[in-house]
């Protein structure tokens, strides 16, 4: 059910790369993610929601619907919360809640505009060695009414920026009796694999098996990692974008295929994970 909800795992323009992985793939109980676009605007949401169990999955599916209607009435990053958290009383009267980053980035200008909901921060991958852990004085989990105000803090990226939005599930990885996987050990591997120029969903798969090999191939709770790349202010053509996605510029799939992406003639997969998105309307 959640894996029917949510945006597709790959996603590449001429403007972004996004990609997505959870894990267990098949177990998945309280995390759930989207990215959508809309003109020149990436949307982008992660929440992590208490339990591990189908009720948990249920309240991420209710969370995830209530943030995607308040986005498609044109609601701001706060709104979109508060959506949510009204939600989550309505129907759960405070006894669930769910910690997210509510973003928003404009690929004409590389600002990234965020919400904490009592979420771990984004983490801002540049260049060959440099990392950002974004602060941002965090409103209260949504769903527990606690009268937090919530802030919208803003950065600007450079061109080649990774941001990374992610769950506990990643950094509090255990093996038996050892220490956390950490998330020094998770910022040194996304800096690593970034250096080596790998595309954002290779840096993923790699991550996970990391984090899999590193938990005994066992989690004890959801593992979730939602990156997206921001190539440049200027609307590249989408053929090496999809190299940057890990598509092979001679795959049959990127043959023949031409559309025009705001005025610009460019050529793209025929898959619903890589077609772009008129100015003016909103995927899913």
């Amino acid at each position: 059910m959640a894996w029917n909800l949510m945006s597709p795992r790959t996603y590449a323009d001429g403007r972004v790369v996004i990609s997505a992985s959870m894990e267990p793939a098949y177990q998945i109980s309280g995390d759930v993610y989207e990215y959508a676009l809309d003109g020149p605007l990436v949307h982008l949401t992660l929440f992590d929601v208490m339990g591990h169990d189908t009720a948990a999955g249920l309240c991420g599916t209710l969370a995830l619907g209530a943030c995607r209607n308040a986005r498609r009435q044109g609601s701001g990053l706060v709104a979109k919360g508060e959506a949510v958290e009204a939600a989550l009383i309505d129907q759960y009267g405070g006894r669930r809640y769910a910690t997210g980053i509510l973003a928003t980035l404009d690929t004409r200008t590389g600002v990234l505009s965020w919400v904490n909901r009592g979420h771990h921060p984004p983490i801002i991958i540049r260049g060959n060695r440099w990392s950002s852990h974004l602060q941002c004085p965090p409103a209260h989990p949504m769903g527990t009414d606690l009268g937090l105000p919530s802030t919208v803090c803003r950065e600007q990226l450079q061109p080649g920026d990774r941001i990374v939005l992610y769950t506990d599930g990643i950094t509090e990885a255990r093996r038996g009796g050892d220490s956390e996987f950490g998330l020094d050990r998770f910022t040194d591997f996304l800096i690593r694999h970034h250096a080596d120029n790998l595309p954002v969903p290779e840096t993923l798969r790699r991550l996970i098996h990391a984090v899999l090999d590193y938990h005994d191939g066992v989690l004890q709770d959801d593992a979730t990692v939602l990156m997206c790349e921001w190539l440049g202010p200027v609307v590249e053509a989408t053929e090496p974008a999809a190299a940057l996605a890990g598509l092979p510029s001679s795959d049959p799939f990127t043959e023949g295929v031409t559309t025009q992406d705001e005025g610009t003639e460019s050529r793209h997969p025929p898959c619903a994970s890589t077609l772009p998105v008129p100015a003016g309307r909103q995927s899913p």
